[in-house]
């Protein structure tokens, strides 16, 4: 027979179990959301997209710097007009709260659109911090802020040459400096002060995570629960 001291241990543990499982299905619940934005980012559902935030969300990227509500309706404007987008979600690291989680995500951002005459391919290598909640029992996006580590160009054609104009080229971030290039060759303004490896940025953006998901716990009274 069993010890009374195993027997009074069991419920323990069986919370502890249903705490990890309960855990476990939060965060593929979040990994979804991640995943359901590329696709419906890159195929053009539109109100899809839109429902993966939370009201008042924002976001970043190398053309945009506003509203979630905003990069919808321009992202849905511009729609395959200059180039076409691909957004390849690998793992992602996940802090988990209560209501609110932190997910650190890699991804590759893929373009296909002209520089000249010339067909290209520009490849960027990065990744997704977002802050997300759950709201009315489904996980959205608060804020989402990227972070581009290298990207490249190569003729779609590789018996064509890319004639690149290297003083603009320059001009941007190592991280990203292609996607901005033929971003802003198409007329976007690139985003200023986006985020970069290493930086001390960087090292902020993580401490701000850290204090939001604190805020949950009560461990920072400031009143503010706004991701910074």
């Amino acid at each position: 027979m069993p010890k009374r001291s195993e027997i009074k241990g069991r419920p323990r543990v069986a919370h502890q179990r249903s705490k990890v499982s309960s855990a476990a299905i939060e965060r593929e619940e979040i990994r979804s959301v991640i995943a359901e934005w590329a696709l419906c980012r890159d195929t053009g559902r539109w109100e899809k997209l839109r429902s993966l935030y939370a009201p008042g969300a924002t976001m970043q990227t190398t053309w945009f710097d506003g509203s979630a509500e905003e990069f919808v309706d321009r992202s849905a404007k511009g729609f395959g007009r200059t180039a076409s987008a691909q957004h390849l979600v690998g793992a992602s690291v996940i802090d988990l709260g209560e209501a609110r989680a932190i997910a650190e995500t890699r991804i590759v951002l893929l373009l296909r659109t002209a520089v000249g005459p010339t067909q290209v391919d520009v490849t960027c290598h990065g990744r997704f911090f977002d802050f997300l909640e759950k709201q009315r029992a489904k996980w959205c996006i608060c804020k989402r802020l990227p972070i581009y580590e290298k990207d490249r160009i190569d003729p779609v054609n590789p018996l064509e040459r890319v004639n690149i104009d290297n003083e603009r080229l320059w001009r941007f971030a190592e991280g990203y400096r292609h996607v901005a290039y033929v971003q802003s060759l198409a007329g976007a303004d690139v985003t200023k002060g986006l985020i970069e490896p290493g930086s001390v940025e960087e090292q902020n953006l993580y401490r701000d995570g850290a204090k939001w998901l604190a805020r949950e716990k009560g461990e920072n009274h400031d009143g503010d629960t706004r991701p910074h």
